[in-house]
């Protein structure tokens, strides 16, 4: 039911893109003044770049008795190669687990409100805890494949839907002197996001976002090490200013 759902909705945002994009093909591109990060929109500037926070909720059956509610900290970053190609770079930080992605992505405008990008994003994870007297570490790389789309509304309100796919390409656990290592590539779920930008003061702006994520593995839950193998779903909040 979950993959009839999928297939539904991505044809239809097939529909209403090739609608919009014949209908509106002649309409006038109009720049965009203020800066962003998720708006899938060619970039005047060389660089934008925010910093904020993001908040996830972790289910009971992850953490059990623990709860692990702790913002990570957020540095994303945006580098014009030209003017359909840029590379977006992340930085999502906890101390003592961070998560670092790159990768590039291509957007095309399809009509005065509408515009999308492609992009393939590559992470490495890693984290650093003591527990029970054990050094306990992990490391592990992902890749994102994503697509967005955006829509432009009055007053400077950029929206952006955003879908992705979490790939593990490999994941290695150390408690001790024990270790396990994954190197087998595995589809491990996929998430959506909503994302709203506009200014907020002077030449700042300010993101706002929420994200679902099915999976049956997230890298801040690394240190649990769950025990079964099925897709739970993680909420995430996004707040950050744009530089």
């Amino acid at each position: 039911m979950r993959n009839n759902l999928m297939r539904g909705l991505i044809l239809l945002l097939l529909t209403v893109i090739f609608q919009h994009a014949g209908a509106q093909e002649q309409e006038q591109q109009l720049p965009i003044k203020q800066r962003y990060i998720f708006f899938p929109f060619p970039m005047e500037k060389n660089w934008h770049v925010s910093l904020g926070y993001t908040l996830t909720a972790l289910p009971e059956d992850v953490t059990e008795e623990v709860q692990l509610r702790a913002p990570c900290g957020d540095l994303h970053a945006l580098r014009k190669i030209s003017n359909e190609w840029s590379i977006d770079g992340r930085l999502q930080f906890q101390i003592l687990q961070n998560h670092i992605s790159i990768g590039p992505r291509w957007t095309k405008v399809l009509n005065n409100k509408l515009s999308m990008s492609v992009g393939d994003d590559f992470a490495w994870w890693f984290g650093n805890l003591d527990v029970a007297s054990f050094r306990t570490k992990g490391q592990g790389w992902i890749n994102y494949p994503n697509v967005s789309l955006g829509y432009r509304l009055k007053k400077e309100l950029l929206v952006t839907f955003k879908g992705e796919a979490l790939i593990t390409l490999s994941e290695k656990t150390k408690v001790g002197d024990n270790s396990v290592s994954k190197s087998s590539v595995a589809f491990n779920g996929y998430s959506g996001s909503f994302l709203l930008e506009q200014p907020f003061h002077k030449k700042r702006s300010i993101i706002l976002g929420f994200k679902a994520q099915y999976s049956n593995f997230f890298w801040q839950t690394w240190s649990l090490f769950e025990t079964f193998d099925r897709y739970i779903f993680y909420p995430e909040l996004t707040i950050g200013f744009i530089l």
